[in-house]
């Protein structure tokens, strides 16, 4: 890309208000630019590593997506692939889809950074997907949000409302397909047009000719994931007390549960559950954990310790753009996550580090005017050395 990406005709406060999460919405030539950071050829090479999550799906010859229409002879396959995969594969009908292209190809951020005005913590993955003419995933739905951005050449999309969701659902080869919904978008997208979904929207997109899409992605944590988050931190910071039952007068060979032991098991949950503080520092670990590992890479030399020394006047710290982050305020002291590590600092500090958050960066200047000075260069020397944060000119 040679100009950078803006968004256009486009209100986020309007889209906020009425549409996030409630109801599906297209915006037309929303991007000033086509973004072209990836060609199909380009696409498969990533396909053909071990470590990156593909798939290619190639639909029945008729896959007019005409709704009520869904047809047997869908296939799923799963990478890696190789060079006699894409050789047999015939002139139209299949898509490949590759995941986290945020991570393999770090230029796309900026892509993500668009719709910045969701926070970090719900970024999920950028997914692209190259498609031959009819090509496509099928009627299906989604739990989490997604803004469609469409790359090179036109699909069409066929979108149905919130939460409508068929009963009878269809499921070919490891794919899970609606039979019908009534969409109430139908249209062909445009390079640079948007389409955001909503979770639990049923939709259908059916490529034109060849063409490229990129998947912005924004999960929402579920409840079974914040138990697991319960059980992590209880297994690593909590003391591991047993019960104790020095109540027992009396024989039980029964093998009744006692009501003794069910009160024990509830304190000990309700006693987290009311302790807020732990909460706050579980989610925002948990939130702050990449798909993938880490793209944080520590510079070649380390900082020295004191880093507002050695910082030149024209160099500027800023967060790195793959990385996963967020903040909260916790007992008086700011609680960061970045990438799975959990950070706790002065309130001091929260000012400074709520600005590398949104994307700005900081000078030397901006950690002279900090209070504690010398211990926010020591902390920012130590998010460069482990390359949460980036030096640059």
């Amino acid at each position: 890309m040679t100009k950078p990406l803006v968004l256009r005709h486009f209100d986020k406060d309007s889209f906020l208000s009425n549409y996030w999460q409630k109801a599906p919405c297209l915006i037309k030539a929303g991007l000033s630019e086509i973004p072209e950071f990836i060609c199909a050829d380009e696409l498969a090479g990533l396909s053909l590593e071990e470590e990156v999550e593909s798939r290619i799906i190639c639909s029945p010859t008729d896959n007019s997506a005409e709704h009520g229409k869904t047809q047997d002879g869908w296939k799923l396959q799963h990478g890696p692939f190789d060079e006699n995969t894409f050789a047999k594969l015939p002139e139209r009908n299949w898509t490949l889809l590759v995941q986290t292209i945020d991570f393999w190809i770090p230029e796309t951020q900026q892509l993500v950074d668009l719709f910045n005005f969701i926070p970090r913590w719900r970024f999920d993955d950028l997914m692209v997907s190259y498609a031959t003419q009819g090509g496509g995933v099928g009627p299906h739905y989604d739990n989490y949000d997604v803004f469609l951005v469409q790359g090179a050449g036109e699909r069409r999309w066929q979108v149905g409302a919130k939460g409508k969701i068929p009963e009878e659902q269809k499921y070919i080869d490891g794919l899970k397909h609606l039979k019908a919904f009534k969409p109430e978008i139908d249209v062909i997208m445009q390079p640079g047009d948007i389409l955001y979904i909503p979770p639990e929207t049923a939709h259908w997109g059916v490529s034109v000719g060849e063409s490229l899409g990129y998947s912005v992605g924004f999960r929402a944590p579920q409840s079974r994931d914040l138990f697991a988050m319960i059980a992590n931190y209880l297994e690593e910071t909590e003391s591991n007390e047993f019960f104790e039952d020095v109540y027992r007068k009396k024989t039980n060979n029964s093998s009744c549960l006692e009501p003794e032991l069910i009160k024990w098991a509830q304190d000990k949950i309700n006693n987290l559950s009311k302790n807020q503080e732990v909460i706050k520092q579980i989610l925002s670990n948990h939130l702050s954990q990449p798909k993938l590992e880490s793209c944080a890479r520590p510079p070649e030399l380390p900082f020295p310790k004191f880093l507002k020394e050695t910082l030149l006047p024209d160099q500027k710290l800023t967060l790195n753009p793959g990385s996963y982050f967020n903040w909260v305020m916790s007992e008086g002291r700011l609680i960061f996550s970045i990438d799975g590590e959990t950070f706790s600092c002065p309130a001091t500090f929260k000012e400074p580090i709520e600005r590398l958050f949104s994307g700005e960066s900081l000078e030397v200047t901006d950690i002279e005017a900090v209070k504690e000075k010398f211990a926010f260069s020591d902390l920012l020397a130590s998010l460069v050395n482990k390359g949460y944060l980036i030096v640059t000119a």
